[in-house]
């Protein structure tokens, strides 16, 4: 299903999953949008150590109510890192 309206998209999956995990995977606007709905608790990144250009910002400027806060962080076997911040 691909639902155009994030606000009703949240209460979709909120419906449907009954209070469980819902794993969102997208880009920056994705992130973005369902930041600003307050609909996030983690936030999780790959990181791939690729040396290309200047790369790329992951949000717009964040206000300063945003908290993130690292929560884990994990080697993977690729050389590539998982890092994994709370929100709030």
């Amino acid at each position: 299903m691909v639902e155009s309206e994030p606000t009703r998209l949240l209460r979709q999956i909120r419906e449907a999953n009954r209070g469980g995990d819902v794993h969102l995977v997208g880009g920056p606007r994705t992130i973005e949008t369902f930041r600003q709905l307050r609909a996030l608790d983690f936030l999780g990144l790959i990181v791939v150590p690729v040396v290309v250009g200047e790369g790329m910002q992951l949000t717009p400027a964040l206000g300063l109510d945003t908290r993130l806060t690292l929560d884990a962080e994990r080697s993977l076997p690729t050389e590539a890192v998982e890092i994994v911040y709370a929100c709030k």
